[in-house]
Parts: C-alpha cells; structure tokens; sequence
C-alpha cells in the first residue's frame, strides 16, 4: 500500500511548529488561540472492491452493508423475507458499497482506537493505533473514501459531521483552547505486515492490541460473593412459584414485561439454570428443573421453543409486527437452549438427580429441528416459524452456537449423526462468516448488523467440535474467531467522566465486550457465554495470549455488579439492588453525551447469567507450574513461589476462589462439557493470604 501523511489545523502558519517521530506528531503552540483543532491525515490505496476495513467494535468491511432507516427495535419488513438476503442494518456509521463516502466517530466508540485494513491484492495487512485523547477531549476518527484512496485522519479533538445516536452533533465537539507552549499529542503507531487473508489479519491485529494496550482493574468483589448475591437474587425475585420458572428480571421490577420476563436463550433464560443447577443449594436445584419443564411444556409440535412467555401467553420475536401471523423464533434462541438443555441433562445425571423424560425428550425436539433445518435449506437463516419450521429469514450467523449444541445432544445421546451436522454447520459458518470477517444475526433487535454474540457463539462451536473430534481444523477455525472476538473486547481503560457514576467508582473498562455496531456500548461479559473458550484455546495451543483475554474479560464483570453501599444508579438515580448488573459501560456518546460513564436504564437479565457462567466455567486462577503460567480472573491476589501458589485477599469480602492447576498431562484431555471437578475450592477470608502447595499429588 502506498501512504503518504500530511498535517493539518486551523491555525495560520507561524503560530505553532509540527515535530513527528513516526508514532507521534507533535503540535507545539507559540501562541494561544480560543479555538483550534490539529489533523494528521494518512492517505492510502484502497479500492473498494479490494480492500477490507475495520475499527474495532465499530466497522467491520467498512459496513458496506444495505441501510434501512427504522425506528428501535427495528424489524424486517414482510417485503424483506427471503431465504436469500442481503445483509441489512440501520443508518449506522458506514462507508459506501460504490462511490465517494465517509464516515465519522470518535475513539469512544471503539474498542480498540484503531484502524485496520486489509489488501486482497497486496496481501497485506495496516494497523493505525491510537491513545483515547488529548486535553480532556477525544480524538476522532474519520474515514474518507474517494476513488481508489482511503484518507484516514485523526483529529484532536474529535470533530464530527454527523454523529449517530441521540441528539446532534455535541457542543463539546468545538475547537477548544490552547495556550502558548502546549502541546498537542497525537499518536498513531502505524504496523505493516505481510498478511495472506481476513482471519490472518484479525490474528495480528490480536496480537498487536495485547502488546500495544494495557489496563487492570481494583480488585473489589471475588467471583463468589457475585454468585452469592445473585443465587439470593434469583430466588428472591425472579421464580415465579405458581407457573415453576425463573423469569429473566425480577418479577416485580418495572422491566417485568412480555420482554423481561421469559425469553428463551439469548437474554439468558433456561441458561442460568445451569448454574444453579450446578452451583446452587437444594431450592435452587428444584427451581432450576422445573423452569426446564415449563421450557419444554412451551416448545412447538416441530420442536422450537417459543421465543418470549408472559403472563401464560406466547409471543414471539416480531416486536409486536405480524403478532398473529408468522410465529417469528430468533434462530439463536432455540440454538441457544438446545445447547443449555443438553449441558443441563449431564449436569443431572452427573448429580444423579432424576431426569425429567419431559425435559429430555424436549432436548432431542429441539436437536431434531435444527437437523431438520439445516438439512431442508441448507441454512440455519435467522428467522423461523416457531410452528412450521420455515425459515422466513435466510442468512446471518444467528444459529452460531447451534455446532455446539449439535455436539452437546451426540455426547449425551450418543448418536453421531448429531455431530455430522454439527461438523456440516460449523463449516458452512466458517467459510460465510469467520473466513469473511463479518458475524451477523446474534441479537434478535439490530437486523444484521455485525455484532459480537455470534462472533463468540462461533468460538464456543469451533472449540467444542475440537473437544470432541480432536480435528486440528477446528482448532485453526476457533483460533481465527478468537481473534475476531477480541476486537469487540476493550483493551484499556477508558477515562471516564469524573462526574459519571462509573467515573465515580473507578470502574476500569478493560475487558468489557462491545454488543454489536448498532448498540454503541461494551457491556460486562459475552452475551451470554462465558469466556472459558479462551481456557480451551490457551490448553491445545500453549498460547497465553488466549489466557490473557479470558482473564481481562472475566474480570472486568464484579466491579459493575450492585451491592449494598456501593452507587450503581438506575437512570432514575436509583441504587440498583444487590446482585444486579446494567448492561451498559457507555465509552460512546450514542445515547447523549450525559451517557458516557453512565448506567442508562439499570437491571439487566444477560449480563447477570454472564457473571454466574463466568462463576461456574472460568477458574479464579489458573496456574501452569510447568510453565511458569499464572492467570488470575477473580479479584485476589494470586502469586507463583518456590512450589507454592499464594493467594491474598484485599477486598472487604470473604473469598471462596476456585483454582485450577494443570501440566501437560491435564491439558492434554479435553474439557468436554464440564469440568468443575478440575478446579480446587479455596477459602481466603478479607485480608486474610493463604498457601498452596503446588506438588502433583
């Protein structure tokens, strides 16, 4: 690629001097002025047909993407059905298909301040880092196609032409003050290299984000006193004793609707049973097994679960559109449950506790409809009719986790023919998404705009097929979505607002997940996996890069989770209750520059099943002796010495940590689908640091 940069301001020449030491420009004032912004431009061959863009979290090949305008939640149309689709989104920031465009953002609306490009006939890969900002404001980040040149500038402070969200383009986005002798920092780390595809560029860009950006967070709340408040939570306000299930908000919360109520998958319902099943006490159990049962007593004569239950009545995932009519299922979800049901049914029968015939035989229904899908279409598509089984909307990666539950129903049932379409699937979404770069489909209210559920769905489905076969292909294919996975991860903490509630509590965003490019936050864990993928990734490869996101991303979770005293606010400046967890970490100004560092809204059904899986499947510290490897997730203090594993306590909270200590030996034999015997139960009581002896027993 042939680039060449220039530097531009709003001042007149003689007021300021420019230095640049190829990764920062330096702008040095000999004079103050009351307004004045500073550009560095980069301009770059890229034609559109062959060049693939992404700003992480926020661009994935430039969203090049069909553009409807359409009110929140925006639906498909009727005219917009078809097994064939194009990928179709709202008006977000997007380059064009053909023709001159551009497109506006500032580094708060990415997860990484970054731009990466990809040469189809260069083969090669650019990556132009940045830092969030400079005099208290943010950069922008602008994108100019014209011709075959790409400009690429980077402007202090941000100076927006349009701005997508709430509200205009903001005041705060004036030139602002400058005084003689300061300077203005812009740094842009540009990386070259030689790169054969889209999945090899994600791999590099992985490794240059954990190299280049940094951050930890307080230690403030250990993994099980999150657990603890949310198993009281759940059972306090969430079953519903009369009609035997747990709903996914509290039951007597203002987000209690047709909505917050049972939806099947996707926010979370029929998956936190797993944890209490496996995690729980005697209530929890009970309750778990019977949400189960009313899960399967609300699943079609063709096998799919319905979508959404309120109030004994069934809806379905329309938004209210066609109600009557077409019986809309987000394919994610009956994916979603089948592969929980199943993980449920060896939880069960591990705790040799009675297995509903009910709930198996629900499990096998919903196993028998995707099959029955993918092998009349040849898709999974995105939307069906919940009581025919026709796939109404074709395309997306919304069945992402549907491999995963295909493997889960073989290993249970012990039939292979499961696994064959898992592995037929799995394929089909490597060589339509992950190959491509773009995973679509995974929430039921953006269309198909990328997102970062399905891109981690993907990862679960690869490294579970690899679990099971021992196939390095699928190990190269989970690799390669790991990487696209950590685009949506944030790698630094964000300098909130010190007036915000987060800015308030210190809340460090690194490790948040952004949830896709229509709904501008990062949010506390995946949407709704836990990160244990990177566990599975870490013991086939030996790469502690994969430790690394697991730890950063799990860890991240308790300092948002509400507890006595502690200032998580709803919107309506409510202490949220213990246990609860907002799915906002607001980095971008999309819902109002007031949003940033806020808790917009307040309870949220998703990431609190993400907190307890991450409780259940990721181990507080994770240690290698034989590789002098030590991973510390839970918010303690964990040190390798002399043979000894050593673990502190700061926080105000008794910890209960798990640890998991593995050789070779151990890594050699796959996870499977439980793996909770592996991990050892340690108490550490506040302030309290205790001993381990690491020697193989």
């Amino acid at each position: 690629m042939e680039i060449t940069r220039r530097y531009e301001t709003s001042l007149p020449t003689g007021s300021f001097t420019v230095e640049d030491n190829g990764d920062e420009t330096r702008f040095l004032l000999l004079k103050g002025y009351a307004d004045a912004d500073f550009r560095v431009c980069f301009t770059v061959d890229a034609p559109i047909g062959d060049t693939y863009i992404m700003l992480p979290a926020c661009l994935y090949d430039g969203n090049r993407f069909e553009r409807v305008e359409r009110a929140y939640p925006p639906m498909f149309t009727e005219a917009e059905m078809g097994l064939e689709v194009p990928v179709r989104m709202t008006n977000v920031p997007a380059l064009e298909a053909e023709g001159d465009s551009y497109m506006d953002v500032t580094t708060g609306d990415l997860a990484t301040p970054g731009v990466c490009l990809w040469s189809r006939a260069g083969m090669e890969a650019l990556f132009l880092f940045t830092k969030q900002g400079c005099l208290g404001r943010n950069y922008g980040v602008t994108l100019e196609q014209r011709g075959d040149r790409l400009e690429i500038v980077l402007s202090a402070p941000a100076r927006r032409r349009q701005v997508y969200g709430a509200g205009g383009v903001p005041d705060a986005e004036r030139p602002f003050p400058v005084e003689e002798g300061d300077v203005v920092r812009i740094p842009h780390r540009m990386i070259r290299k030689h790169c054969v595809s889209i999945p090899r560029m994600y791999r590099q860009f992985m490794e240059c984000q954990l190299e280049l950006y940094h951050g930890e967070v307080a230690a403030s709340l250990p993994f099980s006193e999150c657990w603890r408040l949310s198993e009281e939570k759940r059972n306090r306000d969430h079953f519903l004793v009369e009609e035997g299930y747990y709903t996914g908000c509290a039951y007597r919360s203002p987000e209690f609707n047709k909505f917050g109520d049972w939806q099947a998958g996707w926010t979370g319902n029929g998956m936190d049973t797993l944890v209490l099943l496996r995690e729980g006490n005697a209530v929890s159990g009970r309750n778990s097994v019977r949400t189960l049962e009313f899960a399967a007593r609300h699943q079609s004569d063709a096998g799919f679960y319905y979508g959404i239950v309120h109030n004994g009545k069934v809806y379905h995932d329309c938004f209210g559109h066609y109600e009557e009519r077409y019986n809309l299922l987000l394919i994610r979800k009956q994916a979603d449950m089948a592969y929980f049901v199943y993980k449920q049914l060896q939880a069960m029968e591990e705790l040799g506790m009675e297995v509903p015939e009910l709930v198996r035989r629900s499990a096998e229904k919903a196993a028998d409809a995707l099959v029955k899908l993918w092998r009349t279409y040849g898709q999974l598509g995105q939307f069906v009719n919940a009581e025919t089984g026709e796939l109404l909307v074709g395309g997306s990666t919304s069945g992402a986790i549907a491999p995963a539950a295909l493997c889960a129903a073989a290993q249970v049932t012990g039939n292979r023919e499961y696994l064959k379409a898992a592995g037929e699937i799995a394929a089909y979404y490597y060589e339509t998404a992950t190959s491509k770069g773009i995973t679509t489909g995974g929430p039921g209210e953006i269309l198909q705009a990328p997102d970062s559920e399905s891109a981690v769905a993907l990862l679960e489905s690869y490294t579970v097929l690899y679990d099971m076969t021992g196939d390095a292909g699928w190990l190269e294919m989970a690799e390669d979505a790991a990487a696209q996975v950590s685009s949506w991860v944030v790698s630094y903490n964000y300098v909130f607002p010190a007036d915000s509630v987060l800015g308030r509590l210190g809340v460090g965003s690194v490790g948040s997940v952004w949830a896709n490019v229509q709904n501008k936050h990062s949010a506390p864990g995946f949407c709704t996996l836990s990160a244990a993928g990177f566990l599975k990734l870490w013991r086939a490869t030996g790469k502690k890069e994969y430790l690394e996101i697991m730890r950063r991303v799990a860890r991240f979770i308790p300092q948002v989770v509400a507890r006595e005293g502690y200032g998580l606010l709803t919107n309506a400046g409510v202490p949220m209750e213990p246990g609860c967890l907002c799915e906002r970490v607001n980095m971008s100004d999309w819902e109002g520059p007031e949003g940033v560092g806020g808790n917009i809204f307040g309870p949220c059904s998703w990431p609190e099943v993400s907190m307890m899986l991450n409780w259940l499947e990721v181990p507080g510290v994770y240690a290698a002796p034989d590789r002098g490897i030590l991973c510390c997730s839970d918010h303690v203090e964990a040190v390798l010495e002399e043979g000894e594993l050593i673990l502190s306590n700061t926080t105000d909270y008794d910890a209960c940590v798990k640890v998991m200590v593995e050789r070779e030996e151990d890594r050699a034999k796959p996870l499977g689908l439980s793996w909770q015997e592996r991990m050892r139960r340690v108490s550490v009581k506040t302030k309290e640091t205790v001993k381990l002896s690491l020697a193989p027993k």
